[in-house]
């Protein structure tokens, strides 16, 4: 079983998509991505939201440099692209985890310690509210309330709701995201990814 010291040491060692990119360059693998994307559904300027959902599920979110190429292969300009990105909700130009933990901070789960969540997640992966682990696994956010105030206090790990939560169970669920990151690593290295 790891420890929380362990884990947080292991967020270091778990690799992600252009991490150690210039500000200004993509990675030839994100262009890989998009232009398999784009070779996979012919068409126009239509396919921009899907092809910013498919690269965003894989980085996280969408660098400002990657939002210009997707622009450039579909032949508008980087203004239109940036226009959708900062239209929708759905989109993020701020890096996200793999793993986006929202913590629950609506009265319900507020009255039932919510604050401890927030300490197990801290003291678990080092992770503050607003900020992502180095390796880009977790993100994690406060937000207003989940709707699942009979499960108290409660958190989203991107769409699914854990509830009931004490500082051990948000422990576990930690170390087990962790444990199938590496085991999703292993497999792709494996595959020879």
């Amino acid at each position: 079983m790891s420890t929380g010291n362990e884990l947080a040491r292991d967020a270091a060692t778990v690799e992600t998509h252009a991490v150690d990119q210039p500000d200004d360059s993509v990675s030839p693998a994100t262009l890989a991505l998009i232009d398999a994307y784009l070779g996979d559904h012919p068409g126009g300027a239509e396919r921009l939201i899907p092809v910013l959902h498919r690269v965003q599920e894989e980085l996280g979110y969408l660098p400002h440099p990657v939002i210009k190429a997707i622009a450039e292969r579909l032949g508008i300009s980087p203004i239109q692209a940036y226009g959708v990105v900062s239209f929708y909700h759905f989109f993020t130009t701020v890096p996200r985890g793999r793993y986006q933990l929202k913590v629950c901070m609506g009265t319900a789960c507020f009255v039932r310690n919510a604050n401890s969540v927030l300490e197990s997640i801290r003291d678990t992966i080092g992770l503050e509210v607003g900020g992502v682990t180095k390796d880009r696994l977790f993100s994690l956010e406060q937000v207003r309330c989940l709707g699942a105030c009979g499960l108290a206090p409660a958190m989203m790990v991107n769409s699914e709701v854990h509830g009931h939560l004490t500082r051990t169970a948000v422990r576990k669920l930690l170390q087990g995201l962790r444990a199938k990151a590496r085991q999703k690593r292993a497999a792709g290295e494996a595959d020879g990814e």
